[in-house]
C-alpha cells in the first residue's frame, strides 16, 4: 500500500511541476524587430513582384502595339507582283544577295520602314515547295550588317512562322505568351503578317524583329530603383520599429526589475512611475498602477503577518516557559528543595519564637 501511495504522489508531482526544458531568452524588443521585419519583407516582395510584372507587361504592351502598327503599315507598301517575280527568277550575286533592281527596290522599302521605326528590322519570305519550308527573299540586315542577314532565297524549315495555314498577323510567343527572346545577335520581340495578292491569297509574309532593349532597360530600371527604395525603406522601418519597440519594452523592463526588487522585499520603490508618462493612460500604465496597488497590499499583509508572528511568538514563549516551570516543579530535586525550604522556614520560625519568649 505504501508503495502505491508513493507512486501516486510521484505522478501528482509530475503534473504539478513543469518539465525542465532548455529555454533561450529573446527580448520582446527583438521579437518585435524580427516580426515586423519579416512581415515587411513579405509585403515588400509581393509589392515588388506586382510592380515589376505590371511595369514589364506595360512595356511589352507598348512594344507590341508599336510592332503591330509597324508591321501592318509595312505590309501595305510591299509590291507583291514585283516580289513574286523576284522570288521566281531573281539571281543571287557573289555575296549571296542580289543586284537585281527588284531586290534593291524591296530592300529600299524595308529601309524606309526602318527609318520610320528605328527598332524595326523587317524581312520578307515566300512559301517553299515542302511543308513548312520558306525562302527568304529580302532581309534589311543585308544593307546594314550582311553577317547578320539571311541570304537571297535562303531556305529554312520553320513551323513557328511558316505560311502553312497563315492567315493573319501572328506574334512570336515564349512559353505561350508574348515576350522577349534572345539569340546570338541580341534580344528581340517578333511578329509576322501575311502578304496577299490582288485576289486575297496569301503568297508571302513579312517578319519584323524589334530590338527589345527597351524592355530590359525598364526591368533594370525597376530593379535599381526598387532596390534603392527597399534599402532606404528597410533601414527607416528598422529604425522606427526599434524606437517604437524600445519605447514599449522599456516600461515593461522597468516593471520586471521592480517586480524582482519587490520579491526581495524592497517596498519603497515607486511603481507608478514605471509606465509611459503621458496624458493618455494605456495598458502599461494600468499594469504599473495595478503593480503598485499589489505592492502596497503585499506590504500591508506582510506587516500584519509579522505582528501576528510576533504575538504568536510571545504566546509560544510564555507557554513554553510555563511548561518548563511545570516540568521543573515535578522533578525530585525540586521537591527536595521545597522540603528543605519548608524545614528552614519552620526552623527559623521556632528560633524567632524562642527569642521572643526569653525576652
Amino acid at each position: 500500500m505504501s508503495t502505491q501511495s508513493e507512486v501516486k504522489q510521484t505522478e501528482s508531482k509530475k503534473h504539478i511541476q513543469p518539465q525542465s526544458r532548455r529555454q533561450f531568452f529573446l527580448s520582446l524588443q527583438w521579437k518585435l524587430l524580427i516580426g515586423f521585419t519579416l512581415l515587411f519583407s513579405v509585403v515588400f516582395a509581393i509589392a515588388f513582384y506586382w510592380f515589376y510584372t505590371f511595369a514589364t507587361n506595360a512595356a511589352l504592351t507598348r512594344i507590341q502595339d508599336d510592332l503591330v502598327a509597324t508591321l501592318e503599315g509595312a505590309t501595305e507598301g510591299v509590291k507583291t507582283d514585283e516580289l513574286l517575280s523576284l522570288a521566281a527568277n531573281g539571281k543571287p550575286n557573289s555575296q549571296g544577295f542580289s543586284d537585281d533592281p527588284r531586290f534593291i527596290d524591296q530592300l529600299n522599302w524595308l529601309d524606309t520602314v526602318h527609318h520610320i521605326e528605328p527598332r524595326a528590322w523587317p524581312y520578307i519570305y515566300v512559301r517553299g515547295p515542302q511543308e513548312n519550308q520558306i525562302f527568304y527573299v529580302v532581309d534589311l540586315f543585308a544593307k546594314y550588317d550582311p553577317s547578320r542577314s539571311t541570304q537571297f532565297m535562303e531556305s529554312k524549315i520553320s513551323k513557328g512562322f511558316s505560311l502553312q495555314g497563315f492567315e493573319g498577323l501572328t506574334l512570336r510567343t515564349v512559353d505561350g505568351r508574348f515576350d522577349t527572346y534572345k539569340d546570338e545577335w541580341g534580344r528581340w520581340v517578333s511578329a509576322y503578317a501575311p502578304i496577299k495578292d490582288q485576289s486575297g491569297k496569301v503568297v508571302a509574309a513579312m517578319g519584323v524583329d524589334f530590338e527589345a532593349d527597351y524592355v530590359d532597360q525598364v526591368r533594370q530600371s525597376i530593379l535599381d530603383k526598387v532596390t534603392a527604395a527597399f534599402l532606404l525603406t528597410y533601414a527607416g522601418l528598422f529604425l522606427l520599429v526599434f524606437l517604437v519597440s524600445r519605447t514599449l519594452t522599456r516600461p515593461i523592463q522597468g516593471l520586471t526589475d521592480a517586480a524582482e526588487r519587490l520579491g526581495e522585499g524592497d517596498y519603497e520603490q515607486d511603481l507608478f512611475k514605471t509606465g509611459i508618462a503621458g496624458r493618455f493612460e494605456d495598458e502599461i500604465d494600468k499594469l504599473a498602477r495595478v503593480f503598485g496597488i499589489m505592492a502596497d497590499k503585499v506590504y500591508q499583509r506582510e506587516q500584519t503577518l509579522r505582528r501576528q508572528v510576533e504575538a504568536l511568538k510571545i504566546e509560544i514563549d510564555e507557554t513554553k516557559r510555563q511548561k518548563q516551570v511545570s516540568e521543573i516543579a515535578e522533578t525530585d530535586f525540586f521537591r527536595e528543595l521545597q522540603a528543605k525550604a519548608r524545614k528552614m522556614r519552620s526552623r527559623q520560625k521556632s528560633d524567632n519564637d524562642d527569642d521572643s519568649s526569653g525576652s
